[in-house]
């Protein structure tokens, strides 16, 4: 995958391309891939605010009937996102964020039946000076109910818990740390001085 990326329309997927919104929340409430679901237009705007340690790179949203599993209703989708300081995360650091946001969901999923994927990602990245390849979390995620009205409302909720954890900081702290020294790779120490 390469960021940015143009719009893409076929039999199955309607994309409509990469947009920049990192500290552009204005622009995060007119993203097509989100206009169906209030719960992913505040996720997306979310992310993007000047002050997030996470953006989105892609986005999408969709529901069918599955005929070969009970319930047969799932709405869902996926969000693609990687940390400010993209250059400088590795996949354990994004292994780490995914497990805690993984535990957190669990805990709040009640009484819906969600599955949610984590997939690490190489991204081919090319803007803000940089071209290179780079990590992404491609984060899954679907809900299930006896009803399309329900499946829709389970994945608002589901997205909505998603968004909560995703920016919570205790989360993303986990990115900001790259091994198992407990090293803060974002405030390394002082080893020059006087």
């Amino acid at each position: 995958m390469t960021v940015p990326y143009p719009p893409l329309f076929d039999d199955v997927r309607k994309n409509h391309g990469f947009v920049d919104i990192r500290g552009r929340p204005e622009f995060a409430s007119q993203i097509p891939e989100g206009s169906d679901s209030l719960a992913m237009s505040a996720l997306l705007i979310a992310l993007a605010q000047p002050s997030s340690e996470i953006f989105t790179v892609g986005c999408d949203l969709g529901s069918k009937l599955l005929t070969e599993e009970k319930p047969a209703h799932t709405s869902g989708g996926y969000v693609q996102i990687m940390h400010a300081t993209y250059g400088d995360r590795s996949p354990e650091d994004y292994a780490r964020y995914a497990a805690a946001i993984a535990e957190t969901l669990k805990a709040r999923s009640q009484n819906n039946e969600w599955r949610v994927s984590f997939v690490l990602t190489p991204v081919a990245f090319k803007l803000d000076c940089f071209s290179d390849m780079t990590g992404s979390l491609w984060i899954w995620f679907h809900a299930f109910a006896n009803s399309e009205e329900g499946a829709l409302g389970s994945r608002e909720t589901l997205i909505t818990e998603l968004g909560r954890a995703l920016t919570d900081g205790r989360h993303t702290s986990l990115l900001e740390k790259s091994d198992d020294t407990g090293i803060d790779n974002q405030h390394p120490p002082n080893r020059g001085g006087r």
